[in-house]
């Protein structure tokens, strides 16, 4: 066996360490395969194997990354292999740097099926709610699935790890001294080569994983444990350029170009010339002759597949459905984010999600807006925040006291109602609470009323919300939906028995849209969800559907016509209810680097450094298409409104000025 063996015991140890750990991580994205293997749209081998190989490259970067420290360590002629000692060590070693790895690279499974996404930023984001971020992972059975197959891994990859080190120590060529080093040098080439991922000027980045039409092949080509550290790596990138905004990686356009389109977007005539703000005033013919209550409630993570009154078959939402034949019910309505953190602010101050770390939670952001409590006071409204949770998490409190809110009801404040888990207080509590305080509100109020039952790990408070056995898939989710809507229809039902009933505007919608599906990274069917505006006393009770394409930052205007304030605002949506017949308004969607624009029935999907997608939503099957080459110019016409949109709001809020 020995006369066959011509290189160096070092340098096959190193060479079959980096095969095995790339062994390991070709099995975990298989793993990974196997696990959503139904959101494979065409699965050709061909294109499967493309996506091994790109994947290589990728795991090939974190390899050398890891390794290559460790081989230049043991170039020291006192470490020696054939040592048992030695040998141990290093084993150790590489087995607690790869286990993290692996651990990553697991859990992923679900974080993708999750949130339809590689593990990003959003996996780090929360770890700073540490009692919260634990009930929640370790709440889901799958995490336990998931933590045993880790252990198995780790130590399979031990016991191989241990088993090569052993026998190739054993061997010892003969070999002259130039030779070892020319092969150590080898060596540790490869490895610097394999950080970069490529040859040419500039490393591999992960654009590159992006090869074919199926977004789930191009992902599955992503390694989770370089997007992860990619995604960390843009987020500090984008607190560098609160220094200078200009050079974000969100400059598409000149920044006088982009605040133009965007004016255009929204209508607005008459730009101040020493500044790039959006302020306009809002004025409507027909208002009512006093100022009314103004309620905003937001429902947890609601979406418009379960409404009845928007499709729906699955009778979850007869509560709803029963106010929505009343009022004003807007069926082509979009979240613009998938975070709370991203819904609120695009409610109550008309400011969109971006990519990055939300506004709500950098210290240092600009604030290019105003806020419905700030517009609002100017009026002497006092503004009110009720939350069943931790109205500190994800700095909610914070950030709405500085926009202006008043006064706060958060979990403490509820005493001893009833709490469903450990994210607070069930939703029937929590809304039969606020009716009993209201009586006691400064007239006229705002309040903003943010739900939290329907969340993961969505729990009943008993077996009258059980519409579904556990036979039926998403059982769970479905009575707790029930349960939330029947929760709101008590509270409408004490409503009405109150005086302030009749002088109050209630809007209900939701703070977010259901996370991503892997088939579909930015989808606007997922993002659709319920708007309805209801005051039978104040605009009647007939009914009536508006199809105009809106969004959540489009709320703050519309209210603001519609009570009738004539006043100035600085906000990034319009007032919908206002629009022209012949307008069929707009939606900006975004889930991280993932940006969207829907107009009419066409979808425009920029991916910023993957790539730029045009759909026709009414063509199926669904999102798989691409007309960008087909209509070329209406491709760039959309881009140039989408990624000016961005490109503003991220520049404002990072401190830009006009020069």
């Amino acid at each position: 066996m020995r006369k066959y063996i011509t290189i160096p015991n070092k340098t096959a140890v190193w060479l079959a360490t980096f095969f095995i750990a790339a062994v390991f991580f070709a099995l975990l994205r298989f793993l990974f395969l196997m696990a959503h293997l139904d959101l494979l749209q065409q699965g050709r081998p061909a294109t499967i194997l493309g996506a091994f190989w790109r994947g290589f490259r990728f795991d090939a970067m974190i390899l050398s990354i890891v390794l290559l420290p460790l081989v230049i360590i043991s170039l020291y002629p006192a470490v020696r292999f054939t040592a048992t000692k030695i040998r141990n060590i290093f084993t150790l070693i590489l087995t607690v740097l790869f286990a993290p790895l692996f651990l990553l690279s697991i859990a992923d499974i679900r974080f993708f099926e999750i949130y339809g996404s590689r593990m990003n930023f959003w996996a780090v984001e929360y770890v700073e709610h540490t009692d919260l971020f634990l009930y929640s992972i370790t709440s889901d059975i799958s995490f336990w699935k998931l933590l045993i197959l880790w252990l198995l891994v780790v130590f399979a990859f031990w016991f191989v790890l241990r088993l090569a080190f052993r026998r190739l120590s054993r061997y010892r060529p003969r070999t002259r001294f130039s030779t070892r080093i020319a092969f150590n040098l080898f060596v540790v080439a490869l490895l610097a080569f394999g950080i970069r991922g490529r040859l040419g000027m500039k490393p591999l980045d992960w654009g590159a994983a992006f090869f074919c039409q199926d977004q789930f092949v191009n992902q599955l080509a992503l390694n989770s444990v370089y997007t992860l550290a990619h995604s960390i790596y843009e987020e500090w990138q984008d607190g560098r350029s609160l220094a200078e905004p200009e050079k974000s990686r969100f400059s598409f356009f000149p920044i006088d170009q982009a605040h133009k389109t965007v004016l255009q977007m929204l209508n607005i005539d008459g730009p101040p010339q020493d500044s790039f703000s959006l302020a306009r005033k809002v004025h409507r013919d027909t208002r009512p002759d006093f100022l009314p209550n103004l309620i905003v409630i937001l429902m947890e993570s609601w979406s418009s597949n379960r409404i009845g009154a928007l499709g729906s078959d699955l009778n979850t939402s007869p509560c709803f459905d029963r106010l929505a034949s009343e009022g004003i019910l807007l069926s082509n309505f979009y979240a613009n984010g998938i975070r709370t953190n991203r819904g609120l602010p695009a409610i109550i101050c008309s400011f969109p999600s971006l990519p990055g770390r939300s506004i709500m939670k950098r210290y240092a952001a600009d604030y290019p807006f105003r806020s419905l409590a700030e517009v609002l006071g100017q009026s002497g409204v006092t503004s009110i925040f009720a939350h069943g949770g931790d109205i500190a998490f994800d700095n909610m409190e914070g950030f709405l006291r500085s926009v202006g809110y008043d006064i706060f009801y958060g979990e403490d404040d509820f005493g001893n109602a009833e709490k469903l888990g450990k994210w607070g207080v069930a939703d029937h509590a929590f809304f039969e609470r606020l009716a009993d305080e209201m009586a006691d509100f400064p007239r006229p109020f705002h309040m903003t009323a943010l739900s939290l039952s329907y969340h993961d790990p969505y729990l009943i408070p008993d077996n009258r919300f059980r519409q579904y056995d556990d036979t039926v898939p998403d059982s769970r989710k479905l009575n707790t939906f029930y349960y939330t809507d029947w929760s709101l229809g008590r509270f409408f039902e004490k409503m009405r028995s109150m005086p302030l009933f009749d002088s109050t505007i209630f809007v209900i919608t939701s703070d977010h849209c259901p996370h991503q599906t892997g088939r579909y990274p930015l989808s606007p069917r997922d993002f659709n969800i319920p708007l309805l505006i209801y005051a039978p006393a104040i605009i009647g009770d007939s009914g009536r559907i508006v199809e105009t394409i809106a969004s959540q930052v489009d709320i703050m205007p519309t209210l603001i016509g519609l009570i009738g304030l004539d006043t100035d605002i600085n906000c990034w949506g319009r007032d919908v209810l206002a629009c022209e017949s012949d307008d069929s308004g707009f939606a900006i969607i975004v889930a991280d680097e993932k940006l969207g624009l829907i107009e009419g029935s066409l979808f425009y999907f920029h991916w910023v450094g993957a790539g730029r997608w045009m759909y026709n939503l009414l063509d199926m099957p669904y999102l798989e298409t691409n007309l960008t080459d087909a209509f070329p110019e209406t491709a760039v016409s959309m881009e140039r409104r989408l990624d000016s949109y961005i490109q503003l709001a991220s520049f404002l809020s990072r401190g830009g000025k006009k020069d």
